[in-house]
Order: C-alpha cells, then sequence, then structure tokens
C-alpha cells in the first residue's frame, strides 16, 4: 500500500510540474510575441505553434488505434495502469472498457485500444492555437524563408486535427468531430494540400449534427475534388439540400450523381424519395425502384412504394402483386397485408358509390355484387393486418364497415362489427 501511494504521489507530481512547464513557456511566449521586435518575427509564431501543438498532442502521443492492451500497459506502466478508474461504457451499440485518467478516457476492446477522448489539455484550444500562430507567422514570412518549416508544421497539425476529429466520431460527438474536420482542412489548405477525406467527413457529419448548410458547403467541395465516393457524396448533399427546401437543385445533383453511379443504391432511393415528394409522373420512378430490388431483393420497402406507384396508375394487379411479394418477404410484416386489404377495399367502395348514382336496377345489383366481393376479400388481410398492428385506426375502421356491410349475413359480423366499434370509441 505504501509503495502504490507513492507512485500516485509522483504520478501527481509529474502533472504538476508538466502544468507548471507550460505555464511558464506560455507566458515567454505570450511575452515574446508582445514584444515590438519579436513579435514581428516569424520564428517567435512558429516556436508558440510548435508549443501549443506540443501541448495538443502530450496526452495521447504515446497512443495508437489497434495498440495492444499489453503494449499499452508496458508504454503506460504497470504501476500507473493500477491507479486509474477502470469503467465499462456502451457507445453505440458496442461496450468498451475505459481507462480513465486524468485528462483522457481510453477506450478498449478485444484487448486492443479502438479510441480515445482527451478530457483536458494543459492549455485551453492548444490546436486552434497553433494554428492561428502558424498562419501568423506565415503572414510575417514575406520572404519565404520559413515556408518549408511551416509546410511541416501544418501538415502535422491537420494529422492530429483529423486523428481526434475521428475520435470524436467514435464517440458520436458528431459537431466537435465536424470543428476538428474543418481545422484539419484549413491546415492543409495552408500547407497547399486538399484534404479530400476531411472535407467529405465534414459534410457528412455535419449533417448527423444537422448544420445542413454546413453540409451543403462541404458536399459540394468534396464533389468539386473529385471525392464521389461511388456517388455517396451526391446522395448525402441531396440529403442535405432537402433540409434547407432545395428540392429541385437536390433532384438535380441526384439525377446528375446517378447518371454517373448507376449502381449507387444510397443514390437511387434517394432519387425515389425525391421523385415522390415533388409529385413526379409514377412511370418515370418504377424503372428506378426495379433497379433498387434488383440489389436488395429483402426490401419489402421498396415493393410497397412500388404498389402504391402502380395504385395511382390504376394498375390494380401489378400493384397486388407487389404487396404479396412483401408478405412473401416476411408473413409477419404489418404493411403489406394493409396496403392489399386496403387496395381491395378502396375498389369495393368505389363500386358501392358507382351502384349509389346508378338509376337502372339491373346493373345497380351487378356494381352492388363487385362491391361485395372485394369488400369479402379486403377482410383477410386486413383482419392479419389488425392482428400484426391493433393500434392502426385505419384499419379498424376499415374492418367496422365491411362488418357492418355483412352483419345480417351471419351473426360473427355483427359481434365483429360491435368489437371494432368499441375499439374506436376507445381511441
Amino acid at each position: 500500500m505504501k509503495r502504490l501511494l507513492i507512485v500516485t504521489l509522483l504520478f501527481l507530481s509529474v502533472n504538476v510540474a508538466f502544468s507548471q512547464k507550460y505555464d511558464r513557456k506560455i507566458a515567454a511566449s505570450d511575452k515574446n510575441i508582445e514584444d515590438p521586435k519579436k513579435g514581428i518575427n516569424p520564428k517567435t509564431w512558429i516556436s508558440r505553434g510548435e508549443l501549443f501543438y506540443e501541448i495538443a498532442s502530450t496526452p495521447t502521443e504515446s497512443l495508437s488505434p489497434g495498440m495492444s492492451e499489453e503494449t499499452y500497459t508496458l508504454i503506460i506502466g504497470q504501476d500507473v495502469i493500477a491507479k486509474i478508474t477502470v469503467e465499462s461504457e456502451t457507445v453505440g451499440n458496442k461496450q468498451y472498457t475505459v481507462h480513465i485518467f486524468d485528462d483522457k478516457k481510453v477506450y478498449i476492446e478485444n484487448a486492443a485500444i479502438q479510441f480515445w477522448e482527451v478530457l483536458k489539455y494543459e492549455a485551453p484550444n492548444p490546436m486552434q492555437k497553433s494554428y492561428e500562430a502558424y498562419i501568423k507567422a506565415k503572414s510575417l514570412d514575406t520572404g519565404g524563408k520559413n515556408a518549408k518549416k511551416l509546410k511541416e508544421n501544418l501538415t502535422l497539425l491537420a494529422t492530429l486535427s483529423k486523428s481526434e476529429a475521428f475520435n470524436k466520431f467514435n464517440l458520436n460527438k458528431y459537431p466537435e468531430s465536424v470543428e476538428l474536420f474543418s481545422l484539419s482542412i484549413d491546415c492543409s489548405a495552408e500547407a497547399g494540400e486538399i484534404d479530400t477525406l476531411s472535407i467529405y467527413y465534414a459534410g457528412v457529419l455535419s449533417i448527423e449534427a444537422k448544420n445542413y448548410a454546413l453540409a451543403e458547403k462541404y458536399l459540394k467541395r468534396a464533389i468539386e475534388v473529385g471525392y464521389i465516393e461511388k456517388g455517396d457524396t451526391y446522395a448525402y448533399l441531396a440529403e442535405a439540400m432537402k433540409e434547407l427546401g432545395k428540392i429541385d437543385e437536390a433532384r438535380v445533383l441526384l439525377e446528375k450523381g446517378f447518371n454517373g453511379n448507376p449502381e449507387n443504391q444510397q443514390l437511387i432511393i434517394a432519387l425515389i424519395n425525391n421523385y415522390m415528394s415533388t409529385g413526379k409522373d409514377p412511370k418515370e420512378i418504377i424503372p428506378l425502384i426495379t433497379k433498387a430490388q434488383e440489389k436488395e431483393p429483402g426490401n419489402i420497402n421498396l415493393y410497397i412504394v412500388e404498389g402504391d406507384l402502380r395504385e395511382r396508375l390504376d394498375d390494380v394487379e401489378g400493384a397486388s402483386k407487389c404487396y404479396k411479394k412483401a408478405m412473401q418477404i416476411n408473413s409477419n410484416d404489418f404493411f403489406g397485408y394493409y396496403k392489399l386489404g386496403l387496395l381491395y377495399f378502396n375498389i369495393g367502395a368505389k363500386y358501392s358509390e358507382q351502384a349509389v348514382n346508378e338509376k337502372d336496377n339491373k346493373e345497380y345489383e351487378r356494381l352492388l355484387g363487385l362491391a361485395d366481393s372485394e369488400l369479402k376479400r379486403a377482410l383477410p388481410f386486413l383482419e392479419k393486418a389488425f392482428e400484426l398492428n391493433p393500434d392502426e385506426i385505419s384499419t379498424i375502421q376499415a374492418l367496422k364497415e365491411i362488418n357492418f356491410r355483412f352483419r345480417n349475413e351471419e351473426n360473427s359480423y355483427q359481434q365483429n362489427y360491435d368489437k371494432f366499434s368499441k375499439l374506436l370509441e376507445g381511441k
């Protein structure tokens, strides 16, 4: 116990020493940049940038993703590992062992480091301050004597900020991740490079952060520099633009992306949704859905959507085939039964309406017979839909009306009518 206490005290004293060391260095740097002569020297600002880069990189300089827990323990030291807090934490749908230090948390799975989170630095916002110092140095370096050094330092800072951005991404902290990817983009640009990966991720994660204007900016830039990701970039950009109300512009982008990447399922689905939302001719949408079904034959929603479109085209047989296909894929899915039952119910209702307005008695009887036939055809599908989802009011209402229609034929119809009437009263 005494030895462990000594180790703990030594560890704490090291942290204090580091804090004091950086306090002194920052104070000296502050003094230098305020000095009339030193403050206009690019090297003064380069040194300041390097100081804050060191502060930013120190907490995790010994870590790397995929490092084995054994190696990590050897580097950190068994005595230090023995004194830290160890907890279990779920991120997304995964559970990690988490080593909690004073300045960071390290996430471990399958005996290997997966990612980490810096909890505090020896100075606030060290990466941003490092970047600002390098930019100041660059503005003062009119002769370009320090250009090579600045390029190297900015590239290092870009790599560090990108690494931390991915850590925030792994923790589902999207706004913070976007900020760090943005810094990586800026650092790379100042170093004369285009950080295509960070541009793409900044755009995609801006959608997750619900900052759609920023997502539009970065994803448009990604397309400009050729980072298409087999069409995914177009799909994400269209999603952001949809949220910004730019539906027509989004469709133009989706069509362009689809023409260049016709196999991209995400693009196909996005284009289908766009066409649906703008009331596009169903005949133009169905070929896209068919293509999507080839890629995802088990996707029930694609068959439900196609069935709905075929209904709009009065293609009853085509619509019924789609709904039956959905039921075939999953016999316990509500929507296939619901949509097919409703299809027959609506046909029956249409015949009933025509019968009411028919003056010829013979034709009236014929239409009424057709109505009854369709309503009885709808009944088993609506009953199954009710069984799968007893809370859907439109199903209950349709079942109530059908059973009312035939209540004089059999007692069971009357009983079911009473049941569904009572259910609707409670809704």
